[in-house]
């Protein structure tokens, strides 16, 4: 069965992290066989490069190389010779709806540049989630508009997850044409540029490689995962994924929590 894929797609958080944030030593060492027999690996996550560079050394890139997708698919690189081979920004006429939204009560807008996490509230507890997760510093900024670094690859807007459907519907209608909103965490409403998500930047990759849908595997427990699951030749939803997410799989695996991309994969190997 293995001979019919090439091309492994995983997303992290959720899928292949438990809820405690570590990947298991179980989904390790079925990633890295599967690499052995010679599949490509590529992480495609939200996270800045920065927070993907960890676990790409985890599943062992250093070794055999391998593909990082950035930013919801606002880049992709080639982990072996850091090369970015497709980036694509937020459009500057997006940022005021996004900031307006952001600044209210109980939210926050936030965004990646020079290494820092860059944002108006630097104590809120949601920012603070993404400097756990990709290790980077907290800037604050008095004004976001005027001070953060352009273009961005995207902005995040945080919330209450009872706030963020309503949010998103709203930040799409208000952005029609301009830009994307994808819920990736109940609490994170991502916001890029128009078509660009996991999916657009994956399918980039497949023709650089000479590959087609029918060789990819794709893994994720996300909204903004629907588009590459769909994608694939093996769709796998997680169990602990959205109603949405499992509703478009091939298969629906186990939780995060029970190893279950683990558990999928190793019928692939062993």
């Amino acid at each position: 069965m293995t001979q019919q894929y090439r091309l492994l797609t995983v997303d992290i958080d959720g899928t292949l992290t438990r809820p405690d944030g570590f990947i298991s030593s179980r989904t390790v060492s079925t990633i890295r066989a599967l690499q052995k027999r010679g599949l490509h690996l590529c992480i495609a996550s939200g996270r800045p490069p920065q927070g993907i560079l960890l676990v790409a050394r985890t599943l062992g890139m250093d070794e055999f190389g391998g593909y990082l997708i950035g930013f919801n698919g606002g880049l992709l690189m080639d982990y072996a010779s850091g090369d970015v081979l497709y980036t694509a920004a937020l459009p500057d006429e997006a940022l005021p709806v996004v900031v307006e939204c952001g600044r209210r009560p109980g939210h926050a807008v936030f965004t990646y540049a020079e290494g820092c996490i860059c944002t108006e509230t630097p104590d809120n507890p949601y920012v603070h989630i993404s400097h756990q997760r990709n290790g980077m510093p907290i800037r604050a900024v008095s004004d976001f508009l005027s001070q953060i670094p352009l273009p961005v690859p995207k902005c995040i807007i945080s919330g209450e997850p009872n706030t963020m459907p309503a949010l998103q519907r709203e930040v799409a209608v208000r952005l029609y044409g301009v830009a994307d909103a994808y819920i990736s965490d109940p609490y994170f409403l991502e916001v890029v540029r128009r078509g660009v998500d996991k999916a657009d930047a994956l399918a980039r990759l497949m023709e650089r490689l000479g590959l087609n849908h029918h060789q990819l595997i794709a893994a994720g427990d996300g909204h903004n995962d629907i588009g590459m699951i769909r994608l694939a030749a093996m769709g796998i939803a997680m169990g602990n994924a959205h109603p949405d997410v499992r509703r478009v799989a091939d298969v629906v695996a186990p939780t995060a929590e029970q190893d279950g991309l683990a558990q999928v994969l190793e019928k692939l190997v062993f």
